[in-house]
């Protein structure tokens, strides 16, 4: 097919497909007389492309989408346009405030926690795969809202970003593949909150919590000692996970500089502490 034969098939115009070839996203046949050929192939491509446009999609995440596996490239661009929106959300409810009070000193102070928590946030999604980068940005986004009032917080939010910014983590694909489809409707937000609540729960009310949930949990150490567990894509991941949290530095330098960062989630960490300590001592 011709060009005009495609714009017609495609509903898209002569200027928008010129301007895709520039940029790389498709590459038609050069013909001798200067005249492109467009295959099946090009087409079908071409529709893809089209449709994330109309999504709203960048060249480049296009590019990410078509040139990597579909569905994880558009997860992890659908992640970033959660937090995004999430951002444009937070400044709306910040320009509204303004508009009422006038307190221009508390609106710059707002936005540049903010500006941190968005960076943190990103750099998290981007820097770990899949699921996994959301599952941390849910987990650590309730904790950074929070000023940097010392030269302590301000150098703990540099480490941070200097972590993430170097940090890899290798996962193969069929690991990442189960965490995928393992985590794929899960709701993030909600089990952060159980989890929250339940080591209020074990902190409070130590004996009776873990009464009501010790068969569980007997139950739960004896299957982690199986076959089937120990040969399981989910203790394979476990391990990885563990692994690279020791020998990467999110053990000793993410963790302590998100505790300096944020009172709030060292607080939870002292819990998470003392909740570790009462299911060790059972």
């Amino acid at each position: 097919m011709l060009i005009n034969e495609v714009c017609k098939k495609c509903k898209v115009t002569k200027k928008a497909i010129e301007y895709y070839e520039r940029q790389g996203l498709i590459c038609p046949e050069a013909m001798e007389n200067g005249y492109r050929k467009f295959s099946d192939a090009d087409v079908k491509r071409l529709r893809k492309i089209a449709t994330l446009r109309q999504l709203g999609l960048s060249v480049s995440e296009i590019k990410t989408v078509l040139d990597q596996d579909g569905w994880t490239a558009l997860q992890r661009i659908l992640n970033q346009k959660e937090l995004e929106l999430s951002n444009l959300r937070a400044r709306q409810k910040l320009l509204e405030k303004l508009a009422a009070d006038q307190d221009w000193k508390e609106t710059k102070e707002q936005l540049a926690i903010l500006e941190k928590k968005q960076t943190i946030l990103s750099k998290l999604m981007n820097q770990f795969p899949g699921s996994y980068g959301k599952m941390l940005a849910v987990h650590f986004g309730p904790y950074l809202n929070e000023p940097c009032q010392t030269s302590n917080q301000q150098k703990a939010f540099e480490t941070i970003v200097q972590f993430l910014d170097r940090v890899e983590i290798e996962i193969p694909e069929d690991l990442k593949e189960y965490l995928d489809e393992a985590t794929q409707n899960l709701d993030f937000a909600k089990i952060q909150k159980q989890a929250e609540e339940n080591i209020a729960e074990l902190l409070e009310k130590p004996a009776q919590y873990l009464e009501r949930n010790r068969e569980m949990l007997i139950r739960y150490e004896a299957y982690k000692k199986t076959d089937e567990y120990q040969n399981s894509p989910a203790n394979k991941l476990q391990n990885l996970l563990t692994q690279f949290n020791q020998e990467n530095g999110y053990n000793d330098i993410f963790i302590p500089a998100m505790r300096e960062l944020s009172n709030s989630y060292r607080e939870y960490y002292q819990k998470l502490l003392q909740a570790n300590a009462l299911f060790e001592s059972q």
